[in-house]
């Protein structure tokens, strides 16, 4: 029979083995099948939880962006404010002192008692303080806000270096102090750099020098040759000695920081913001110079810097007059104030008048467009700030091509009480041709007007 045959019975038993094959291949794939739908779930799972995660994390990133973007502005708008308030107080403060200065300084020109002289004097003297004062608190903030603009112009070195010691002779005189001047034979007499700048930081330094000095001398080194460690940077090395109190080891760092002093007790004995160290330093160092002080408690300091600037081979251009010789070339001058203060009026047309200058008085840009279509003037000293229409806008107004002035090209210097970079730039925007601040330094304005007339 065919089922007893080895060949037949061969056959059934690979189809069997092949059955048995293929449902232990069915059961794998199945349970692979399985086993990958489980994972195709979890890994489905997992890619929506990382999904709500991802989400999740963006609405984190975009919240904190938000976040962000509202601090940002915040911020933005603290300091806006902040600058806002600091140029209206320093217009506030100025406008006042501008009249208490000016009127001092007249009456210091004119022949009085000493006994009146000593108390004129006391006064500038007191309201000359209030002014830098102001100036740290304003050039502190100009450095907070990254503003801080150096010139570069050339000057005479040594004869700003003498009138700066003559100036503050008398300050150590009244302490029974020597100062002294030493200045090396190598130091050349005219440089290009910033001289305003570098009056302050002098001033700043040798007048705390005197401050913290009972006894003794303070002494300004001036010398081309540097110490090792100033020999990259180009500049003049400058050296202020004193015998005076001296600073401790531990309060050497932090006499630069700001709002801070080596004595910070309320019973302190010097007054002061704490803030001429900090700037001076800053002056310096933003320009590419360095400052450091070497001090021993009781036994004086020694505050070093190398000042940027450049040595001249020629002779710099000059200013030099003397307070009697204030007066103008030119004959039969005409002059419109513009100034709605007026005690600021008085001062300022004193002055020109003392300089053979004639003035007219307007209160406010609207009057002073009125009277630049009725008569030609040489000059315009134009207040900022001012009810009905400003200066800036009456100065837009004056170099309009259609305006109704008789010279839309004349002089104007602005004068502002604001010392913030940002109102300089809307002052020549407007079209102004240069500025003076207040209160008026009769040097400044006699030189600004004589460039322009």
């Amino acid at each position: 029979m065919a089922e007893e045959d080895p060949k037949y019975q061969a056959i059934i038993q690979t189809l069997k083995r092949e059955r048995l094959a293929r449902k232990a291949a069915e059961r794998v794939i199945e349970e692979k099948s399985s086993e990958i739908f489980r994972v195709n779930q979890e890994l489905l799972g997992l890619n929506q939880n990382l999904e709500k995660r991802i989400d999740e994390r963006t609405k984190d990133i975009e919240k904190s962006n938000k976040d962000l973007g509202i601090a940002k502005k915040i911020a933005e708008e603290a300091t806006a404010s902040k600058s806002l308030f600091l140029s209206n107080m320093s217009h506030e403060i100025r406008t006042p002192l501008n009249g208490i200065i000016g009127i001092t300084e007249l009456l210091l020109q004119d022949k009085l008692d000493k006994r009146i002289l000593k108390m004129l004097s006391s006064i500038k003297y007191s309201a000359d303080n209030l002014i830098k004062i102001i100036n740290e608190i304003l050039d502190f903030s100009k450095i907070e806000a990254g503003k801080t603009d150096f010139e570069r112009i050339d000057f005479n070195l040594k004869r700003l270096l003498n009138e700066l010691m003559s100036n503050l002779d008398f300050a150590a005189k009244a302490k029974k102090l020597e100062l002294r001047f030493d200045i090396n034979e190598g130091v050349p007499d005219f440089v290009n750099g910033d001289p305003v700048k570098l009056t302050q930081v002098l001033t700043n330094l040798i007048g705390n020098a005197i401050k913290f000095t009972d006894s003794g001398f303070v002494k300004l080194v001036v010398n081309s040759d540097k110490p090792e460690e100033y020999k990259d940077i180009e500049g003049i090395y400058f050296s202020v000695i004193d015998t005076g109190v001296g600073i401790p080891y531990d309060k050497l760092e932090s006499i630069f920081v700001s709002f801070q002093q080596s004595d910070s007790s309320t019973t302190r004995k010097f007054g002061g913001t704490g803030l001429g160290l900090t700037i001076s330093k800053n002056f310096v160092e933003l320009q590419g110079g360095k400052m450091y002080v070497e001090s021993e408690l009781g036994k004086g300091s020694n505050f070093q810097f190398v000042y940027p600037c450049k040595p001249l081979k020629r002779k710099a251009k000059e200013y030099n007059m003397a307070a009697q010789e204030y007066k103008f070339s030119k004959l039969d001058i005409n002059i419109l104030l513009v100034e709605d203060n007026k005690l600021n009026q008085f001062v300022a047309s004193q002055f020109l008048n003392k300089w053979g200058a004639r003035v007219d008085i307007a209160n406010n840009g609207l009057e002073a467009l009125h009277f630049l279509s009725k008569k030609k003037y040489h000059l315009v000293l134009m207040d900022i700030q001012m009810p009905e229409m400003n200066g800036l806008d009456a100065s837009i107004e004056i170099r309009k091509e259609n305006t109704m002035v008789l010279q839309k090209d004349i002089p104007i210097i602005a004068l502002t009480a604001n010392a913030f970079q940002d109102t300089k730039r809307e002052i020549f925007l407007a079209g102004m041709n240069a500025f003076v601040s207040k209160p008026l330094i009769p040097k400044e304005l006699h030189l600004n007007i004589k460039n322009l007339i």
